[in-house]
């Protein structure tokens, strides 16, 4: 599965705001996982929708 254009745009956006610390996107699931600055979602997962939540990294 390849990244969605809406999860390109977030990751994008994050790094334009100098706000994205490290990522990692899970072809299997289609989940793209961030670590930001961000105190409300230092680690979170971007959905193929665009939905961000929050989560841990997975091993």
């Amino acid at each position: 599965m390849e990244p969605t254009e809406e999860q390109y745009l977030i990751v994008n956006a994050l790094e334009t705001l100098e706000l994205l610390i490290s990522s990692r996107y899970d072809r299997e699931t289609g989940h793209w996982y961030i670590l930001t600055t961000s105190s409300a979602l230092p680690i979170s997962m971007i959905l193929p929708n665009g939905e961000i939540v929050p989560t841990t990294w997975e091993s």
